[in-house]
């Protein structure tokens, strides 16, 4: 898997923590990359953070990224956590 993420950008730190909790469950290249890189090819609008997975696949939603490393890692979701990432992902977001 392959993470890229950009320094500034607001997505950046929790999908980076949510990485860290999944540290050692599979291999994960971290890239960082301009804002203004284009790295998900069928994206008309530079959006960080992606990850982009093994099969080819991409994750370019905090919440979406955040919840996958979150299975990886063992981690069991309850309603607080749904709660948090939704604010983070509707309020936080918006406010930067």
């Amino acid at each position: 898997m392959r993470l890229f993420v950009s320094e500034g950008a607001p997505g950046s730190l929790p999908v980076l923590a949510a990485a860290r909790r999944a540290q050692g469950r599979a291999e994960l290249l971290i890239s960082t990359v301009g804002p203004e890189e284009c790295v998900v090819p069928f994206l008309t609008q530079p959006k960080v953070p992606v990850l982009q997975l093994d099969n080819g696949n991409y994750l370019f939603s905090t919440s979406a990224i955040c919840r996958y490393f979150f299975l990886l890692s063992g981690w069991e979701q309850d309603d607080l956590t749904n709660q948090w990432l939704e604010w983070e992902a509707t309020e936080l977001q918006r406010s930067w």
